[in-house]
């Protein structure tokens, strides 16, 4: 098993007590400005074209929500969309394995290590770490089904979430060859003993469906740290690993454990205080929702206490 430090993704220039009242008010003011401008920027941005459905999606869509630790939350944006959540849930795919089949048995088939190779890449041993295509789809084996993973973060986060069948037919029309290659090595190296199985899993955890109030609900399982000890080392995965091959920049300029996906949802965290959810499915050259990544850079410092991010 890895050795984790908790510290590695706690800058010491931020601050950890949480101010309210005076920064939520201006929050409240700031957002709907900073909507109109995400959308300007969600133009800099492409739609996926390699799954068909996510290729039709609003490319000026947007939505946010704040889940803070005691209770208060913030939304903006267009709340009735719902959208798969696609790599968002490998954070949470790992958190269930850690804590209902132990660290021990998770750290065997894969690692925690930091990695510039694209997350679709075929492993030449085990998976670097979780929050890419190889390493989730051997986690993914370990599930007996998709309804598991869906029924323990529905009940324990209050959300709703459903299989997406459309999206996962969507997925299937076009064949992932890549995924293919990955699974059937994982398989060559002995990590998994069922490709075709752990694929299935692996593409309907990531066609489960919710919206960005979900989301926030979902991230509120990662923001105690003290409420299990897997929850530290899965946060620290997420700022190591989470942002696809600009995870390092993300970790150096913003510094919150955060997951992107292709879907265009944005997950990110702020240790012991808040969860932040974007959606805004036009995504930069590595696959990043580009509003998203703006929006997280304006409210983190409000979050933390720490006044207005510059411009």
């Amino acid at each position: 098993m890895p050795q984790l430090s908790f510290e590695f993704y706690i800058s010491t220039k931020v601050a950890l007590a949480i101010t309210y009242g005076k920064n939520i008010l201006m929050l409240e003011n700031d957002l709907q400005q900073w909507l109109k401008s995400a959308r300007q920027e969600s133009a800099k941005g492409k739609l996926p074209n390699y799954i068909p459905l996510l290729a039709q999606a609003d490319p000026q869509a947007i939505a946010i929500a704040i889940q803070k630790v005691n209770g208060d939350h913030l939304t903006a944006g267009d709340l009735e969309l719902t959208f798969p959540l696609m790599s968002v849930i490998k954070p949470f795919l790992l958190l269930y394995l850690l804590e209902t089949k132990g660290s021990e048995q998770v750290f065997r088939i894969v690692d925690s290590q930091v990695t510039s190779e694209p997350f679709n890449a075929i492993p030449r041993g085990k998976p670097k770490n979780s929050m890419i295509n190889s390493g989730a789809i051997a986690l993914s084996s370990q599930l007996a089904s998709c309804a598991t993973l869906q029924s323990w973060l529905n009940q324990r986060s209050g959300t709703n979430l459903k299989l997406d069948l459309e999206v996962l037919a969507s997925v299937r029309s076009v064949a992932n060859r890549r995924n293919l290659a990955i699974a059937d090595q994982l398989k060559n190296m002995g990590i998994i003993a069922n490709p075709s199985k752990a694929l299935a899993i692996y593409e309907e955890i990531c066609c489960l469906r919710g919206n960005v109030q979900d989301l926030a609900k979902l991230g509120t399982l990662l923001v105690y740290t003290q409420r299990s000890s897997n929850i530290p080392i899965v946060l620290e995965v997420m700022t190591k690993c989470g942002m696809y091959e600009s995870s390092a920049e993300f970790a150096q300029n913003i510094g919150v454990p955060s997951k992107s996906s292709i879907s265009g949802a944005l997950l990110s965290i702020i240790p012991d205080q808040a969860a932040i959810s974007c959606y805004s499915p036009a995504l930069d050259a590595t696959g990043n929702s580009v509003s998203g990544l703006f929006l997280i850079r304006k409210i983190k410092n409000y979050v933390l206490g720490l006044g207005r991010e510059e411009s």
